[in-house]
């Protein structure tokens, strides 16, 4: 639980200087490398052999708390518009955890029948996540939400990956941000960026109007 919370914690400062998609894919890979350290140290069923599965298990630890533990939590959330994203968020949380109390519930039953075998299930089961992470997962550290809607609009727009959407758009200026929701279609209050923008710009006037006030008083 120390490793737990001490890699949990590393995580605050790793999200924005390293991006989302990086931390997925060093998660993926190492917790499925982790287990296979430990269903590779299990097969001999030695003394010597289980302390090397007991390292792969601090390895996965470490590699979860600093990568899957949190992101999914995020990822979610920056990646859907206003319209879906309490929705999406939902539907996200309750997968999670349906997934938790799912693997709870096997792994007992898992290991009973096939110590190591349920490790190879595990490492495998990781390794699947890498290529859809890769091909699937744009980043989205250091965006902001208008910016992120525009990477799916131009995506689709122009007939790409959004991972490869995601790399081509550059970070935007606030004018530059009304050029390209101009051209992707975003005319109105009803997308994701014109929502933003009205907060933000509503936010400025009720500041310079509060200010104006203080000035007349």
């Amino acid at each position: 639980m120390i490793v737990y919370a001490a890699f949990a914690t590393s995580s605050w400062f790793l999200i924005e200087r390293v991006g989302r998609r990086k931390l997925f894919l060093a998660g993926s890979i190492g917790q499925c490398l982790s287990m296979v350290l430990v269903f590779g140290a299990l097969i001999p069923g030695t003394t010597s052999a289980a302390k090397g599965a007991a390292v792969g298990l601090f390895t996965y630890i470490a590699f979860f708390g600093a990568t899957w533990l949190p992101l999914p939590w995020l990822y979610p959330a920056e990646i859907n518009p206003i319209k879906t994203r309490a929705k999406a968020n939902a539907v996200s949380t309750c997968s999670n955890w349906l997934w938790n109390f799912t693997v709870v519930m096997f792994t007992p039953v898992f290991v009973a029948s096939s110590t190591w075998g349920t490790y190879l299930f595990f490492a495998i089961m990781n390794a699947c996540f890498i290529p859809v992470i890769y091909f699937f997962y744009p980043e989205t550290a250091g965006r902001s939400l208008e910016e992120i809607d525009l990477i799916f609009a131009k995506g689709f727009t122009e007939r790409m990956s959004y991972v490869n959407a995601a790399k081509q758009l550059p970070h935007l200026s606030d004018a530059e941000l009304d050029e390209k929701a101009r051209e992707y279609g975003f005319t109105g209050s009803d997308d994701e960026a014109g929502q933003v923008k009205e907060a933000r710009f509503g936010e400025k006037e009720g500041e310079l109007a509060e200010q104006a006030g203080g000035q007349m008083a």
